[in-house]
């Protein structure tokens, strides 16, 4: 295990868990965050992301949601 990653649950902005994707087989939403098996649920936080690198993740999540109310 590499020390300088820290465990689930340590660090702030915590991502993933609802990955958006292209197909409802392999992926929880669309690419705007809409759930393939919820009709006009829209996801708007940092579930659908893949990953997250080291650096905050708030400005690409309020750019989503304004992408969604939209």
């Amino acid at each position: 295990m590499l020390s300088n990653i820290a465990q689930g649950g340590n660090m702030i902005h915590e991502v993933g868990g609802a990955i958006m994707g292209s197909d409802a087989k392999s992926s929880v939403c669309n690419r705007l965050n809409q759930t393939w098996d919820v009709a006009n649920l829209f996801l708007c936080d940092g579930s659908p992301f893949a990953s997250n690198s080291d650096k905050n993740p708030t400005l690409t999540i309020m750019a989503l949601e304004w992408r969604c109310a939209d």
